[in-house]
């Protein structure tokens, strides 16, 4: 009797320990054709890819006169949350600037840390020369191993988690005596930008603009295969019908966006930067005229790298929404250090364009 137990029991135990190795298969490679598409995985050998060049001293964020911080949130905790918190860089330009300045938040894309972001788009030099303060969370491995935000998946647990992580950090950013709470924007880059598109519509009230760069549409998918797919071929629904399925309730406090996208982006497809307009022209309230202009090409005899297509909506003589296309630009960031793998000297300075959006705009 005794030995038929244990045999059971043995049995119960390899059946269990084969699914969850089918399981753990199967999750491994959801995620690997996720990473394939992923412009920051980095190149296998075989690829035929430029080396990354060593970051000229002028961008290193300790070369500039700001200073450059590491600082950690703590979150409540959640059941079984291991590590309530998370971590973020500052940077702060020097004490030419006086005065309480504005914020930028900018979240990564898959595989990034702050300082290759920072690095890539010239971010740090910008706010240096212009007054502002740049905030940078990072995603941390033992969220996701490929530090993706996982704007896919908006579960309690999962990005919903992640989102509101960011909203704290919002908040915490505007409780500080150096900031002007009125002029708190939030920008990200691929997997960032689509979650910097949640926090801003589900939190509409911590954030004065955003920008995305080559996001995916948000609300078309809850699980990684479902991202693959939004980010191959976007979404058929209307965009302004995803809005519920992302947790977003239209008509909220305005939420002033600027999308950029490249039109040869094989990551991410360009059409997705179209569909996250046009979210943000229905959560706004405004006519989606932008559903009947033809896609432009994306390749072609016509074609010119880096020229861009701009398309603007507002009220009262005012930008609201505006989409910008790049013509030959891929999965990186626009006019960024091309020393820096996914970011591109092709079409014009995202990172300007977007200081130049959020200026427009106080919450």
């Amino acid at each position: 009797m005794t030995k038929s137990l244990a045999d059971d029991w043995q049995a119960r135990i390899r059946r269990l320990s084969r699914t969850q190795a089918r399981t753990e298969a199967q999750v491994k490679s959801w995620l690997e054709r996720i990473d394939s598409l992923n412009p920051l995985t980095p190149a296998r050998p075989a690829e035929k890819r430029g080396k990354r060049r060593p970051a000229r001293p002028e961008l290193e964020p300790g070369q500039l006169p700001g200073t450059w911080q590491a600082h950690r949130l703590r979150l409540a905790p959640l059941p079984g949350e291991l590590v309530p918190q998370l971590s973020y860089h500052l940077y702060i330009p020097s004490k030419a600037h006086r005065g309480p300045l504005p914020v930028v938040v900018l979240l990564h894309g898959c595989r990034q840390t702050p300082d290759d972001l920072s690095a890539g788009t010239r971010m740090n030099e910008l706010a240096e020369r212009e007054g502002f303060i740049v905030a940078y969370p990072q995603q941390p491995l033992r969220r996701q191993v490929q530090r993706c935000w996982q704007w896919f998946d908006l579960g309690a647990a999962e990005g919903g988690r992640e989102a509101q992580a960011v909203a704290m950090l919002l908040d915490a950013l505007a409780a500080r005596h150096d900031v002007r709470e009125r002029e708190i924007y939030l920008a990200g880059m691929s997997a960032g930008a689509a979650m910097a598109a949640v926090v801003a519509l589900r939190y509409p009230g911590k954030v004065a603009a955003a920008a995305l760069h080559s996001g995916v549409v948000i609300g078309a998918a809850d699980n990684p295969r479902a991202g693959l797919r939004a980010m191959q071929q976007g979404a058929s629904a209307e965009p302004s019908w995803l809005l519920d399925a992302a947790g977003v309730t239209a008509g909220g406090p305005e939420m002033p966006a600027l999308v950029i996208h490249g039109l040869a982006d094989d990551a991410v497809h360009p059409v997705n930067g179209r569909l996250l307009a046009r979210q943000f022209l229905a959560y706004n309230g405004l006519q989606d005229r932008l559903a009947g202009v033809p896609a432009t090409p994306q390749e072609g005899a016509d074609e010119r790298p880096g020229r861009s297509h701009q398309y603007r909506f507002g009220r009262w003589s005012r930008d609201l929404v505006t989409l910008v296309e790049v013509e030959g630009l891929g999965h990186a960031w626009s006019g960024g250090d091309a020393g820096y793998h996914y970011h591109s000297d092709i079409g014009p300075d995202a990172s300007a364009m977007m200081w130049q959006f959020f200026r427009q705009h106080r919450r």
